[in-house]
């Protein structure tokens, strides 16, 4: 993701939004923009689309990995542009009340830019995990956070990864792994992220998720080019704002990409703060 994506995410995050609120509604409105396969479908890749695979632990439940497709300036022109339409026309209210343009609510109807990588509809089962195959836009994507029966459960608003798909090629994203943040994990990329209490597991269960990047042996669905299949390019995101999660957590380390310094989050490959969005 470059700089600028960095910086236009606040708004990205408005769009997505509008998703997390009404997954049935904006489902018909992923026509041509996300598709995901199912088994046995053929692997047929489009030049004009980019794909992303990855394999989701269903050991605890069917949690969804939450990507979010940072929208290109045009697309964030005619959103901001439909909203301030819409305000005026409601005359700048929201359920009979005067509320100001940002906290103005609306059913934006263009294109959306937040979906999920579903392990109900796997490609293939490897054990517990779910391999998953998805054709979206070719863009810049954020790993935003795990879901559960179409809505965001639990956001990385405190740090997680971007990445680029690129057209015609499959981005290999490697594995959600998930365990109970409240008892202790035998994953060693969740070491740091577990064991943390009762104050883990009140009202709602706190998950901690690791992304184990690709590596050689992991399983390719059949059928799949491998020579069209590279491993993603992971860069750190900073924290950002999400109030439709039910939680938010941070996604675990990643060496060599994602660190932590007292709540900062570093992408270690440059050594630098990721800033906050």
């Amino acid at each position: 993701m470059s700089l600028r994506a960095i910086a236009l995410l606040p708004i990205a995050v408005l769009m997505a939004l509008l998703f997390a609120a009404a997954p049935a509604a904006a489902a018909d409105k992923l026509q041509g923009q996300f598709r995901q396969f199912k088994a046995g479908e053929p692997l047929q890749l489009r030049p004009d689309r980019a794909y992303l695979l990855l394999r989701i632990d269903t050991s605890y439940s069917k949690f969804t990995a939450n990507m979010l497709r940072v929208p290109a300036a045009a697309e964030l022109a005619a959103y901001d542009e439909a909203k301030r339409a819409a305000y005026a026309k409601a005359g700048g209210k929201s359920e009979g009340r005067t509320v100001p343009i940002e906290r103005f609510g609306f059913d934006y109807q263009g294109p959306p830019n937040f979906f999920e990588l579903s392990p109900s509809q796997p490609l293939a089962m490897e054990g517990k995990l779910a391999i998953v195959l998805a054709e979206v836009m070719p863009g810049d994507y954020v790993f935003y956070g795990e879901g559960y029966r179409g809505y965001l459960f639990e956001c990385f608003c405190l740090g997680t990864v971007g990445f680029t798909a690129a057209a015609g090629q499959v981005v290999d994203m490697g594995t959600m792994l998930i365990a109970k943040a409240s008892a202790p994990s035998p994953i060693p990329e969740l070491a740091g992220e577990v064991d943390l209490g009762p104050s883990a597991s009140m009202d709602y269960q706190l998950f901690a998720v690791a992304l184990r990047p690709q590596r050689p042996g992991d399983t390719l669905p059949p059928g799949l080019d491998a020579a069209k299949t590279s491993a993603a390019r992971f860069h750190a995101v900073g924290p950002f704002v999400e109030p439709n999660a039910m939680l938010i957590n941070r996604l675990a380390p990643i060496p060599g990409v994602l660190a932590y310094d007292r709540g900062r989050v570093i992408d270690v490959a440059t050594g630098l703060e990721a800033p906050a969005n």
